[in-house]
């Protein structure tokens, strides 16, 4: 059985810092595009991607170094039809992070694949340590597009179909980011 992992939270809650430094400690990676064959009905796009053959893991996403959005943020916006054939042809285990595909249809998709185990982890942060990653970073992002966000991870988080996937942890130190790194790895 494959697990796919599916990391969201509010903008500054440290998902793009947390791959960053899972994927730093875990070793080599290849950095990918895998061409998967056509199926009976059509070509499966590729989606770009990290691949651990120690982990056999695939991360989801483009984690280049010096960008503030990486990950899945630096994928089309409509990225899920790829991200959905790709996960149905690569039976491995699979991670993610960011907003293009930590969605409720996707992860309602990710939720009823066969011999797979699903973990949806929601990252949470106090507003005042959000509002001075803001500042620190530079952000732009409107007061409405960030209620949205926060309105968009608690709905998730409390759907019925998507509650028995969830865990939420907090991401405010480095103690805690050990701990979460510690969570993703798929001992």
């Amino acid at each position: 059985m494959r697990t796919i992992t599916a990391i969201g939270g509010s903008p500054a809650t440290g998902k793009t810092t947390l791959m960053r430094k899972f994927i730093e400690i875990h070793g080599e990676w290849q950095t990918l595009e895998p061409a998967p064959p056509a199926s009976k009905n059509r070509l499966i796009k590729s989606i770009p991607c990290m691949y651990s053959q120690m982990l056999d893991l695939f991360i989801l996403g483009k984690y280049q170094t010096n960008e503030l959005f990486s990950g899945t943020d630096k994928l089309s916006m409509a990225v899920q039809p790829t991200a959905q054939d790709f996960v149905r042809y690569v039976k491995r285990n699979i991670l993610f992070e960011g907003d293009r595909l930590f969605t409720p249809s996707f992860l309602k998709f990710l939720s009823v694949l066969p011999y797979t185990k699903l973990r949806i982890l929601i990252l949470t942060a106090p507003k005042k340590m959000l509002e001075k990653r803001y500042k620190a970073r530079g952000s732009n992002q409107s007061e409405t597009f960030l209620k949205g966000r926060d309105t968009k991870y608690k709905n998730i988080a409390e759907d019925r179909e998507l509650i028995p996937f969830v865990t939420r942890m907090s991401n405010t130190t480095l103690e805690e980011q050990s701990k979460i790194v510690n969570f993703l790895c798929l001992k």
